[in-house]
């Protein structure tokens, strides 16, 4: 394992790279989501012939010069969605060819999908998980979380190796080839953009009244202001569940905060006095502007579109059971649906239609038309 953590290191690493090249490169990354409100990757993995190969992006180090060597090469990745997403909000970073082996083991029909799980099974390398929480921002980083890194990307050529293999066998590989293409081609937001409206509802404001998720929108708009500015997760300023507790009495017309949020410690002055401040708004408000429950987008109900996706469900489960697929890996819910209004629409339904009008992937199209 090599840890390239300054200019002789780093550019050791991109000589390495360029003396081999075409050659695959496992991929890998850690961000500290679980530490900071702004989260950013803290570290790259790195491996191909045998060696992992970690760089750290928090030293000043030209990862765009790393970061081109890797794009026109073929990638392997576990669950690469996640990864690709920060590589592009972070560096504009846009993969050319992958292999998701997350992708192939859904197109395997296996049960545990899971890295370890897989490498486990195949490899017979068994993965210490003891770091997944450890705040990867944090310098130096400990022999113990490098070790953890290197692994997630050592094994990686030998497990896409046998799931490569299983997938020809099955005469699947054209399947996830184009499930990767698709993947490698998808635009991905460069940040995630602010949502008055439903940023602040989280799972159990449905089940408020409307008073009570007037004080729960007052005071996640606290919470998030202040994880903001401690560059924290939310999580860490205040719980869901303590927001969602607080907001009833509150509407009740509480105002003690020791009562509202009980704990061993008081509440930080500012963030005290923010939340006073939150609260005497909120109840303020007239009842015309307490926010109305939500359920989603509101659609005409539909009897004969819900026959005809109930019959392609049943076409659907049929075919994935003999594939020995998990029916949503064949078809969810949502293609269904587009698969139905495709045939409507036109009066039939083939693999063509479905692709060009329905954006399905061609193998699932052909599945799903056949």
């Amino acid at each position: 394992m090599r840890l390239a953590s300054d200019a002789e290191s780093f550019g050791a690493l991109l000589s390495a790279l360029d003396r081999s090249p075409g050659v695959d490169v496992a991929l890998d990354t850690e961000a500290d989501s679980f530490h900071h409100y702004f989260e950013k990757v803290c570290l790259l993995q790195l491996a191909w012939d045998g060696t992992a190969h970690l760089v750290d992006p928090l030293q000043t180090l030209d990862v765009g010069a790393l970061l081109a060597r890797l794009a026109p090469r073929r990638l392997l990745m576990h669950g690469a969605d996640y990864d690709l997403r920060l590589l592009f909000r972070g560096y504009g970073f846009r993969a050319t060819s992958l292999f998701d082996t997350m992708f192939a083991a859904q197109l395997l029909g296996e049960k545990e999908i899971g890295l370890a799980a897989l490498l486990a099974a195949r490899v017979g390398v068994t993965l210490d998980k003891a770091h997944q929480r450890a705040d990867w921002s944090e310098r130096p980083l400990t022999p113990p979380l490098v070790a953890y890194a290197a692994a997630d990307v050592l094994h990686l050529a030998a497990l896409v190796d046998s799931m490569a293999r299983d997938l020809e066998g099955k005469g699947r590989l054209a399947w996830h080839a184009e499930e990767c293409a698709r993947l490698a081609a998808a635009v991905f937001p460069s940040g995630r953009e602010a949502d008055p409206e439903t940023d602040w509802r989280i799972k159990g404001t449905n089940a408020l009244t409307d008073k009570e998720r007037a004080f729960a929108r007052a005071l996640w708009h606290v919470r998030d202001a202040r994880a903001r500015s401690l560059d924290r997760p939310p999580f860490r300023v205040l719980t869901n569940e303590r927001l969602l507790l607080a907001a009833k009495p509150a509407a009740a017309g509480e105002r003690s905060l020791s009562k509202l949020f009980p704990g061993p410690r008081p509440l930080p002055d500012a963030f005290a006095q923010a939340l006073r401040e939150a609260l005497e708004q909120a109840a303020a408000l007239p009842p015309s502007d307490w926010p109305k429950v939500r359920r989603g987008e509101r659609v005409e109900s539909d009897p004969a579109l819900e026959r005809d996706v109930e019959a392609l469900k049943k076409s659907r489960d049929v075919k994935a059971t003999a594939l020995g697929l998990d029916p949503g890996v064949l078809a969810s819910r949502a293609v269904l649906t587009t698969a139905a209004k495709t045939r409507r629409a036109n009066g039939r339904l083939t693999a063509d239609l479905l692709v060009t009008e329905g954006g399905l992937s061609r193998w699932r199209a052909e599945l799903l038309a056949g």
